[in-house]
């Protein structure tokens, strides 16, 4: 199994300038796989101009292990079970606050298995989803009967001229290789008065920042920030301070900004007395803000 460890900048300002906030690695975190292999260890960076956070150096070469977790439809957020349908139909009613009146088009990048898909249709939007998944798209398909193309945006020639009322990403951005790209390329599938929704996981929520304290008080140089070897396989980690900046550098305005509780997502599902603490101080922040679920409205800037 090859890999290599690649110095870089940031993906968002090109900025070299960082300061490293931990490490990271494939046996440096909590419920991993102690005989995993190789045993990588890299940097957690905070960008000091943009406030992205990423690996630096960046691992390279093992991309096939994040290919394959996203392409099992039979155990991909199964534990959800019918919460996930509960959870995406707050994020619909949140959109709708900003969408016109009938039946919006929408188009969710990233799709997953199309959970999302089918709660906005039933909502009373026109859905489409682009998903790089040939698993994905099928169970999305023949499963839920969700209008769903393969491919990544931009390839996708079925929808290649279209412009939709809302453009949707649910826990994408944070593994996108050029997030720049990507949203500039957003604009092109937008309407002019349409709308951008974005939901990440908040890499500078009170829980990860409280987590982070755990591991220093142990005497661990630890970070909780990023998993770029185990599920979920986050490349980059946003805070509202770097979404704000990433969306305004490629063209949008900010709408607005909110958080949601971990738990929406079943961030405390595994077993063990550290991740129902977890749970547990996950429900005191709900109370008090700044939760580790980060979403944005945004909308093209004019």
């Amino acid at each position: 199994m090859e890999y290599r460890l690649v110095e870089r900048t940031c993906p968002v300002c090109d900025s070299n300038n960082a300061l490293v906030i931990g490490i990271r690695g494939n046996r440096e975190y909590t419920g991993a796989d102690p005989q995993a292999t190789p045993h990588i260890v890299t940097n957690v960076v905070r960008c000091n101009t943009c406030d992205m956070i990423y690996t630096n150096p960046e691992i390279r070469g093992l991309e096939h292990l994040e290919a394959a977790h996203y392409n099992d439809s039979d155990n991909y957020m199964k534990e959800l079970g019918a919460g996930i349908y509960q959870m995406f139909d707050t994020r619909i009613r949140l959109i709708k606050k900003y969408t016109h009146a009938g039946q919006p088009d929408l188009l969710d990048i990233g799709a997953g298995k199309g959970e999302f898909l089918q709660v906005a249709a039933r909502a009373g939007f026109q859905v489409t989803g682009v998903e790089p998944s040939a698993g994905f798209c099928e169970y999305a398909r023949t499963r839920l009967g969700v209008n769903m193309q393969q491919g990544l945006l931009g390839e996708v020639g079925a929808i290649r001229g279209h412009r939709f009322d809302v453009v949707t990403m649910n826990h994408v951005l944070e593994h996108v290789e050029q997030p720049v790209d990507l949203l500039r390329l957003i604009q092109e599938y937008m309407a002019d008065s349409g709308i951008l929704f974005i939901e990440v996981p908040n890499c500078d929520s009170y829980l990860a920042r409280l987590a982070d304290l755990f591991f220093r008080i142990k005497g661990l140089r630890w970070s909780s920030r990023l998993s770029p070897l185990h599920p979920p396989f986050h490349k980059f980690g946003h805070t509202k301070k770097s979404l704000r900046y990433l969306l305004q550098s490629c063209g949008y305005n900010v709408v607005t900004c909110k958080t949601f509780s971990g738990k929406d997502r079943s961030s405390f599902v595994q077993k063990g007395w550290k991740y129902k603490a977890a749970a547990a101080f996950s429900d005191l922040f709900n109370l008090v803000g700044n939760r580790e679920l980060l979403c944005v409205v945004a909308e093209k800037a004019k």
